[in-house]
């Protein structure tokens, strides 16, 4: 009887090399997975190990022996003697394997050389590890802020009193480096008597920037249709009733108020009271197509405001339905209301979804809530929409301002703005 183990990388080249080496009468004892290399043998190569066996003498050359069959040789096979106990206890395992001896243990433990050199070697390792981190500072690890790469790679402009200055009136970092380079450049180039300080030289930066338009700010000699878009809650209706005022005041004319939001009944029922008062038409549409009709029947006056109602900028269905009243065809001038207690990311969503239609300016409102106006010159970097209006609370009409670029850029620079028109 012959016992031996075969390594392979998988079954059919292991089966291959046990008929090889003992012929198709082989007996397959046990097959097991083991790992041959790496640390401690567990980061090896995983290799099929075969234990097999033949019940008869082999040649190593894997020639199968010569049987006898002349009828001399198979009586005297027949006389032999029967073979030892270790030879009979595997008789007939091909034919009947669960018989089969449990199969011998390989042992396939590192030699203790090997292993100590292993161990050896992961000692070094966590001790070079524990140095390592034995030297970092904890004072380091406790105070330290994490810092966005950004600012990281800026650190120059993190020292710079301009950058700062403009950070702490809620601008971000692109918009501020923009600025403070704007107004190192004023201050490297003022060539006037008296040196210039670096808070006028923010605000002459910021002014070259923002862009403005003037929005009713003369006496109309045609008319202009203006309506008011923007997300719920910015104030349209109540900034609707301050133009509307501020024009009546300064100019006098004819006005037509005109609202398409009837899904507030209360906004409808406001925008009455303030025609009302000011003795001006309100008309209420519901149809897209009474739009025309309202037109036609106010087309001698000077102005007409147009109210609208207040759309979400994820609902793309409502902002079409909006559209539709106001059709191109009809020469409604969009202006879009933006809230300045907003963040920038969703200001910046909102103008995408409402540039559905042409926007002919923006209006800032709520300014009176802020402790920073930096968001508007945010939107501004990223958007060159002039803007016509800031509002700055609920009277009407006094709270409405009519901006030039200074203007904005004080009130952003300078924390301690007196917000009220008056």
């Amino acid at each position: 009887m012959q016992v031996k183990v075969f390594e392979a990388t998988d079954m059919t080249s292991g089966l291959k090399q046990v008929k090889d080496a003992f012929g198709p009468d082989a007996l397959i004892l046990s097959t097991r997975t083991i790992r041959r290399g790496g640390k401690l043998g567990i980061m090896g190569k995983p290799l099929l190990e075969i234990t097999a066996a033949i019940d008869n003498d082999w040649p190593e050359n894997g020639a199968p022996p010569t049987p006898s069959y002349t009828k001399q040789g198979l009586a005297q096979q027949d006389k032999k003697t029967p073979p030892p106990d270790e030879d009979l206890t595997y008789q007939n395992l091909w034919d009947n394997p669960k018989q089969a001896p449990a199969p011998p243990t390989i042992d396939t433990t590192p030699e203790p050389t090997e292993l100590k050199d292993e161990i050896e070697n992961l000692k070094n390792t966590i001790a070079g590890l524990t140095q390592r981190v034995s030297t970092i500072q904890a004072t380091t690890v406790r105070h330290k802020p994490y810092i966005e790469p950004e600012f990281v790679n800026n650190a120059k402009a993190n020292d710079d009193f301009l950058y700062r200055r403009l950070t702490c009136c809620g601008i971000n970092h692109t918009t501020a480096i923009i600025v403070a380079e704007q107004a190192k450049e004023i201050l490297r180039t003022c060539v006037t008597g008296e040196p210039i300080d670096p808070e006028s030289a923010l605000k002459a930066a910021m002014t070259k920037m923002i862009n403005t338009e003037k929005l009713l700010q003369k006496k109309l000699n045609r008319q202009l249709r203006i309506s008011l878009v923007g997300p719920t809650g910015v104030g349209k209706t109540t900034t609707i009733a301050k133009m509307a005022a501020n024009y009546l005041n300064k100019f006098g004319g004819k006005i037509a108020l005109i609202t398409i939001d009837t899904y507030r009944i209360a906004a409808v029922e406001q925008l009455k009271v303030y025609g009302e008062i000011m003795r001006l038409p309100v008309e209420v549409i519901i149809k897209p197509e009474e739009v025309g009709q309202a037109l036609r029947k106010y087309q001698d006056y000077d102005l007409i405001l147009i109210d609208t109602a207040g759309r979400s900028p994820k609902n793309t269905s409502d902002l079409a339905e909006m559209a539709s009243f106001l059709d191109p065809r009809h020469g409604i001038e969009s202006h879009l209301l933006l809230s300045s207690v907003t963040r920038d990311r969703e200001l910046l969503e909102t103008i995408e979804k409402f540039s559905i239609l042409p926007l002919k300016t923006f209006i800032f409102s709520k300014i009176d809530e802020c402790d920073q106006l930096g968001v508007i010159a945010n939107i501004h970097s990223k958007n060159s929409t002039p803007l016509s209006f800031l509002t700055n609370g609920q009277r009407v009409p006094e709270d409405i301002i009519t901006p030039n670029p200074a203007t904005i850029a004080n009130f952003i620079v300078n924390d301690h703005r007196t917000l009220h028109n008056g």
